[in-house]
């Protein structure tokens, strides 16, 4: 039923969105559009460098069943956030009063500004939301996800239809906004339940670190391996903007966007609450854990499978609702890519079991190796074979980080992977 409920309100967030969109088309014009799109991209890549690292670890720790101490340190990061922020902001000033932004276009200072709120928000949204997932209260956080991803964009869609709502500016303070209100929620629950628990044990320490390096070194390599597998995500579109015309380059990436709903919603679904259960089945046993994981897998392959075949039977109908001529070429190409999206989701899975193991140094190494090899053959493939070549090494590159996933979480319990579950477990008692 909680999964059904997710599920639910992922998808309505993702159609508010995709509304959203065309109602900023047609209200504000193409310009308008355009400024949306920044920000979304901004938000994208803000969501996962500013988390320096400390992402993954402070969730692994929060979905552990003794946890408590790690309530204080959650509460320490936003402190470090917020100084990064204020670091950021300040050198955006510096280049706006240099003039530096003069270089890439006429970007009026109003969106400069708000595109940055809006990044600061939604990473802070993303870091605290993701918080009260890792404590397995998983109606909680798919209510918060709705309001930071979707109710604010039925506000924004409904101040544009009746005039209150007149520029993007506007529509990134409500976007601004909604982070904000969550961050406040998590953040009053959090010190609440420290309160709570310093009541309850006032003889004794709560198990907090009070040091923030060892949090940050435990999630540094996931870090990197994240900048890797972002890279991977969006490659082999860069090497077709430099080979490709633009015009077929854009029925790429409407194709892509189609393709990573499966993704979108298999992660905000599945792998967002899959990552603290397998945690916490690791606590009680490894068995325990490869029957989460398993199930986690099973589950995450059915959701995307009956995602992609109902997004490739409605292909037709898309394209003609966005005005996009389609052939074979671009059905071949969605194809190619709903396949590989659904690996993606799979990849989602395994990428949590390996946090639980704590196997960031591992996969690191394993994504590094993938790129090594999908770059090159992506840039064959787009020169040899165009967009469908492109759709192609973003399926090879998939099924890449599935491949080695696979094997890494599969030896860190297997006997026969001695080598692995060597560097696995000196990583544990470092």
């Amino acid at each position: 039923m909680h999964l059904i409920i997710r599920l639910g309100l992922r998808v309505t967030a993702l159609v508010l969105k995709f509304v959203l969109t065309v109602v900023i088309a047609r209200t504000l014009g193409f310009a308008a559009v355009a400024d949306y799109g920044l920000a979304l991209a901004v938000s994208v890549v803000a969501s996962k460098l500013l988390g320096l690292g400390f992402s993954t670890e402070i969730n692994r720790r929060l979905s552990l069943p003794n946890s408590n101490g790690v309530v204080a340190d959650a509460c320490r990061l936003m402190f470090i956030f917020g100084a990064t922020y204020l670091l950021i902001t300040a050198v955006v000033g510096l280049l706006q009063f240099s003039g530096a932004f003069r270089v890439v276009g006429s970007i009026r200072p109003a969106i400069i500004w708000s595109v940055t709120l809006v990044a600061f928000s939604e990473h802070a949204g993303l870091e605290t939301n993701l918080w009260i997932f890792s404590m397995h209260r998983s109606r909680f956080g798919a209510l918060l996800l709705f309001v930071r991803t979707g109710a604010w964009a039925a506000l924004a869609i409904g101040g544009l239809v009746s005039g209150a709502i007149q520029s993007t500016v506007q529509i990134f303070v409500l976007w601004g906004g909604a982070n904000g209100l969550v961050i406040a929620v998590v953040i009053f629950d959090l010190v609440a339940k420290k309160r709570r628990l310093e009541q309850r044990t006032k003889r004794e320490r709560l198990d907090s670190s009070g040091v923030m390096l060892p949090l940050w070194l435990g999630g540094l390599p996931f870090f990197v391996a994240t900048t890797f597998l972002s890279g991977l995500q969006y490659s082999e579109r860069f090497i077709a903007g430099m080979v490709v015309p633009p015009s077929v380059l854009g029925k790429y990436v409407f194709c892509w966007s189609i393709s990573n709903a499966i993704q979108t919603i298999g992660y905000a679904t599945l792998a967002v609450t899959t990552g603290p259960r397998l945690v916490k089945a690791l606590d009680v046993s490894r068995d325990r854990f490869h029957l989460v994981l398993r199930r986690s897998v099973l589950a995450s392959l059915g959701l995307s499978a009956v995602g992609a075949a109902s997004l490739l039977i409605a292909s037709d109908f898309i394209f003609r609702v966005a005005h996009q001529p389609a052939g074979m070429e671009e059905f071949i190409v969605l194809g190619v890519l709903l396949v590989s999206f659904v690996f993606r989701s799979i990849a989602d899975i395994y990428w949590s079991g390996a946090i639980a193991l704590r196997l960031g140094k591992q996969v690191a190494a394993l994504i590094l190796l993938v790129a090594l090899f999908a770059v090159p053959a992506g840039w064959l493939l787009v020169n040899y074979v165009g967009i469908v070549g492109a759709a192609i090494a973003h399926l090879f590159a998939s099924i890449g980080v599935v491949a080695l996933l696979l094997w890494l979480v599969g030896c860190s319990s297997n006997a026969s992977c001695d080598a692995v579950k060597r560097v696995t477990e000196n990583y544990h008692a470092s």
